[in-house]
């Protein structure tokens, strides 16, 4: 399967949506009733973490110019 890249603008959004999504679990890790949970939660987190820092790094850098 040949799979298209994303641009830019979307790489932008996945990253919003990411960030809007460690801030959730935030919560969701104040509130978690149980250990087990609790660990699963901060587990997502740390992955979560570590893919915006991914693209990220994506994103800052510099187009390439075709010239």
């Amino acid at each position: 399967m040949n799979a298209e890249l994303l641009s830019r603008e979307e790489w932008e959004l996945i990253l919003e949506l990411l960030e809007r999504e460690e801030a959730d679990l935030h919560c969701e890790i104040r509130h978690a009733r149980f250990y087990d949970v609790r660990e699963l939660l901060k587990q997502k987190k740390d992955m979560i973490g570590r893919l915006i820092e991914r693209i990220r790094s994506l994103v800052s850098e510099p187009v390439a110019s075709s010239a």
